[in-house]
């Protein structure tokens, strides 16, 4: 076996027989070796750029993968397609789909391709070998697709298979919370109808506080804003718009303890007396009625 040979089998055993253009011309080949190999059926053309070893079976996973070699950028298998290799039931027969980054033009034929400008705020998980989007982000573009209940079940499905857990959507939501992103609605609904079953953190309900105001377009608050009179430090509060003195509070389960609630009327107190407009959401508020949080920054906005 020649060194070039070896170089390809190489490559060939580490994503499922495929050799790309980029491997031919790391390895040294030249065009005339390239099309020798194809000529006597060593190697055969699977997808653009892409060739797989001649008399390897092409399986499903192996024209998911050529349709994904040699984009530049981040690639990942995701939507229908992640939840299949995942295993999650009723996914067999899902398409091949893939994402990548926005601005990166890939079209492969029979592959679904989306162009995401949020592809780098999830992990990437090797599946048998082949990037796919995470668990959480699976389940945030499946309510793209499916309806309400089905999504409550694939997220269940995950949960026992240890795939993922509450805090994981919730982290997953706030990453990707936007106006008009397809599947927030619904993740953040899916949340909202279990909250019976969620023992959430204070941190994880600032999360969902600041994704439902993301995804409604209300101005972006500043974070963990810390207020002083001169020298004198106030208060921290969760969100805050500086400009305007509004400070908003998330009250989680720990503002119900009496120590935290004396702790907490003082320091409230000394914000409204020194101008500022304070918005307390609780955990029951944020489940039961969202859109009220909405409406009343969005006035408190409007009246400063």
């Amino acid at each position: 076996m020649s060194d070039l040979d070896r170089q390809l089998a190489t490559a060939a055993r580490q994503q499922q027989a495929l050799i790309t253009a980029d491997d031919l011309r790391g390895a040294g080949a030249t065009g005339g070796q390239r099309r020798a190999r194809v000529q006597k059926g060593l190697l055969e053309p699977l997808a653009p750029s892409v060739l797989v070893v001649g008399g390897a079976p092409v399986t499903a996973d192996m024209k998911l993968l050529a349709a994904m070699l040699g984009s530049r950028g981040q690639v990942a298998v995701s939507h229908l397609a992640a939840a299949r290799r995942f295993g999650i039931p009723g996914y067999s027969r899902a398409p091949m789909e893939i994402s990548i980054e926005r601005g990166v033009r890939l079209r492969r034929p029979g592959v679904r391709v989306h162009e995401s400008t949020d592809l780098a705020r999830c992990s990437i998980f090797e599946v048998a070998g082949i990037p796919t989007t995470e668990p959480a982000r699976t389940i945030l573009d499946l309510g793209r697709y499916v309806g309400a209940s089905r999504l409550l079940r694939n997220a269940e499905w995950c949960r026992r298979a240890g795939l993922l857990d509450w805090a994981d959507l919730i982290a997953t939501l706030g990453a990707h919370a936007r106006r008009g992103r397809a599947g927030v609605r619904r993740l953040r609904e899916l949340l909202a109808a279990n909250a019976h079953r969620l023992e959430i953190t204070d941190a994880e309900l600032e999360i969902l506080v600041l994704a439902l105001l993301h995804e409604h377009a209300v101005p972006e608050p500043v974070l963990h804003h810390k207020v002083y009179d001169g020298d004198r430090f106030v208060a921290e509060v969760d969100f805050a718009y500086p400009a305007k003195k509004i400070a908003i509070e998330c009250d989680g389960g720990v503002h119900l303890l009496e120590e935290v609630r004396n702790r907490d009327l003082p320091r409230q107190n000394d914000l409204i007396l020194l101008g500022w407009l304070v918005l307390r959401f609780s955990r029951e508020r944020y489940f039961e009625h969202p859109m009220s949080i909405v409406a009343e920054v969005r006035e408190a906005l409007r009246l400063r």
